[in-house]
């Protein structure tokens, strides 16, 4: 597009390219050799000193980096050229080369930049009062957001580099992408919308947020628009990375219920120019939002630049759940781009998962939990970290049954007066063969507190019906720890352990726990419960809501035996030894046995939770995943470019420390005469 130069009034009927309309469709503009310029001797002389040519300055105007100078007058960068520009007479002032370096191979000596027409009809006054209206509307209203994007871009003065192809400078193809690829790309695939919101945070020597919390729109895209010229954000001075994380937790923390998608965008061109554990503060942030929150951090510079920070805070916050990414990509603007398309899809898939595919409306992700960092060492006895499970407050295990199509529940063998475990005294009721008393003395009426002779026909029935199975199962105390240390798409994950009943000191009152007498059993297991609110809270709901997962596994185990199965019988119809060791090589399918523990918390209420064994991640690789990811399955044309986008991110090039880095804070002298 062509803009209009500051300070000439857009009703005004002056001809020339100076007085155009604000902005034009570019078929309709004159060639840039041929637009009209007018000179006189003291520019001529400059250009003829420094051997700029007069289309140099034809081409500043159009293309260049826009910004105020002295005296009313305009400055235009581009291609090298600094160009001082008078609108009020059409004239040149002066030109002089930049200082900010402009390659020869890449750049705006190498490519022409990409540039974007604005939306002029949401350019009008009552558009703009119905975006100013919105945005007061959505901060009054937290509920209604469905996804909140925080983009902290460096504007450090290396951001001034004119070095990247499609782009007028760093800075212009930072701003140009998200315009052009998180928002146009969305708002034309209508996958956003004004409960989508944006913030953006400028990363100088001090974090400024120049952006809060803005519905995505045309009016948004436009204001995106503007930010690629210097006129108000011009890069200049240091970047500071913890200002920055700082500025980005309290914009993520402004919506502190979890309804809403989220994504951090840390894009920088070059090392930090303070010192700290910003990988630390990264895993703080992500710890506070895990899954929920999508991170993409983005280094762009030449090649030899130092990006080894960027990287450590995404695996920072990769041990704490959220979804972290690092791209490196060339000083090209299509290759920003692929890397900006893959955030705006990473959080596409964030905000589905987090929408009820029946009603279509947002769940809301689970804020009262902490997070524990990945790799983090387990624990061999409880400690405070952990909460501790027995006698009344276990109230039972339950696992599914395929002829049922239901919950279970399996034999409690303990006291059914005293909760202690079985021992070598211990005895079953002969009639109904469900409860236990580990002695004879808790089997009388007057010693006991509980009175199963009214339930002992009931219980009888439902054993003999298969709702009441007898399986062992490793102890009736146990521990789940606070924290969570998985997260996955439906379901937060925390560690689970049986305590050691072969301890001879393993005591049955928790509330008295010493960490000698409270050591874990040697198997390993993990709880799972619901990532999302449950709106009710009722636990027949909790219940039900592993009902689904257990139904599914069981299916799968029964189609697994089957599979097993038929290679088995396939293995006996081969002689051949070849044949032989090539079945008998082909892996058998097995699935995990999940169980429901119930547990009555003090503070809580009554709890649910889905169990099963912990797996070595060590021992066993992963073959898909909730996107539909399936190891070795080829990849359709139409994914092909979401898989590029997605393996950019994944890549990190060889880095050598400090060879092509840039002063930070360096500005050029203005010269207007």
């Amino acid at each position: 597009a062509v803009r209009r130069p500051l300070g000439v009034n857009k009703q005004s009927n002056t001809q020339g390219p100076a007085h155009l309309v604000e902005y034009m469709p570019r078929s309709f503009q004159c060639p840039t050799e041929l637009s009209s310029l007018l000179s006189d001797d003291h520019g001529r002389d400059r250009r003829e000193e420094r051997g700029i040519q007069k289309i140099d300055l034809q081409r500043a105007r159009r293309y260049g980096m826009e910004e105020a100078a002295h005296s009313g007058r305009q400055k235009y960068t581009y291609g090298g050229v600094v160009f001082i520009y008078d609108s009020s007479q059409n004239r040149e002032v002066t030109s002089y080369r930049s200082s900010d370096v402009s390659l020869v191979t890449s750049g705006t000596q190498a490519a022409e930049p990409i540039m974007l027409d604005k939306q002029v009809q949401y350019e009008h006054a009552h558009v703009l009062q119905w975006h100013s209206d919105k945005c007061r509307e959505m901060k009054s209203k937290p509920g209604t957001w469905t996804s909140h994007s925080v983009l902290v871009i460096d504007m450090s003065g290396s951001m001034r580099r004119d070095d990247v192809n499609g782009a007028r400078c760093r800075s212009d193809g930072v701003f140009m992408a998200l315009a052009r690829d998180f928002v146009k790309s969305q708002l034309d695939k209508k996958t956003r919308t004004s409960t989508d919101l944006i913030s953006v945070i400028v990363m100088r020597d001090r974090a400024e947020l120049v952006m809060s919390c803005e519905p995505i729109g045309w009016v948004l895209y436009n204001k995106l628009l503007d930010m690629r010229e210097w006129t108000n954000h011009r890069p200049h001075g240091a970047g500071n990375y913890m200002p920055a994380l700082d500025m980005a937790e309290k914009t993520l923390l402004q919506y502190t219920q979890g309804s809403c998608a989220l994504s951090l965008l840390f894009f920088s061109d070059g090392r930090p120019s303070d010192r700290g554990d910003f990988a630390g503060r990264m895993g703080e942030i992500a710890s506070k939002f895990g899954r929920r929150l999508t991170i993409a951090c983005i280094g762009m510079a030449e090649e030899g630049e130092d990006f080894s920070t960027l990287y450590q805070m995404v695996d920072e916050a990769k041990s704490y759940g959220a979804v972290a990414t690092f791209g490196k990509p060339s000083l090209d603007a299509d290759s920003l781009s692929h890397l900006i398309s893959s955030l705006a899809s990473s959080l596409t898939t964030s905000k589905t998962e987090m929408t009820d595919l029946g009603t279509g409306k947002s769940k809301t992700v689970r804020m009262d939990v902490s997070r524990e960092k990945i790799g983090a060492p387990d624990d061999s006895y409880a400690n405070d970290e952990w909460w501790t499970y027995a006698n009344e407050k276990v109230a039972g295990f339950w696992e599914w049954s395929t002829a049922l199509n239901d919950f279970v529940r399996i034999l409690d063998m303990r006291c059914y007066g005293c909760w202690k475990g079985v021992t070598k005294d211990s005895v079953r009721c002969k009639t109904c063969q469900v409860v236990t008393y580990c002695s004879a003395s808790c089997r009388t009426l007057s010693s006991s507190p509980y009175d199963h002779q009214q339930d002992c026909a009931g219980l009888r029935s439902q054993l003999k019906q298969g709702k009441i199975v007898d399986k062992p199962v490793e102890s009736m105390r146990v521990a789940i720890r606070k924290t969570i240390f998985g997260e996955g798409a439906e379901r937060m994950v925390r560690k689970f352990r049986f305590f050691d009943e072969s301890s001879p000191h393993s005591p049955w009152d928790l509330s008295k726990i010493q960490p000698e007498f409270s050591h874990f059993s040697t198997l390993k297991f993990v709880a799972k419960e619901s990532r999302f609110v449950d709106v009710s809270g009722a636990y027949a709901d909790r219940m039900e809501y592993h009902r689904e997962f257990m139904r599914t596994q069981a299916i799968a185990s029964q189609m697994a035996l089957k599979f097993n199965n038929a290679l088995d019988s396939v293995f006996a119809e081969f002689g051949e030894p070849e044949n032989k060791t090539f079945l008998a090589n082909q892996p058998r399918i097995h699935f995990l046995s999940p169980m429901v523990v119930e547990v009555q918390d003090t503070n809580l209420g009554a709890l649910a939770f889905l169990i099963e064994p912990m797996l070595d991640v060590a021992k066993y690789e992963k073959f898909n995943n909730n996107m539909g990811y399936v190891k070795g399955q080829k990849e359709s044309i139409n994914e092909l470019a979401d898989s590029l986008a997605n393996l950019a991110l994944d890549t990190v090039a060889d880095q050598n420390d400090g060879l092509g880095a840039i002063e930070e804070g360096s500005e050029e002298e203005e010269e207007e005469e």
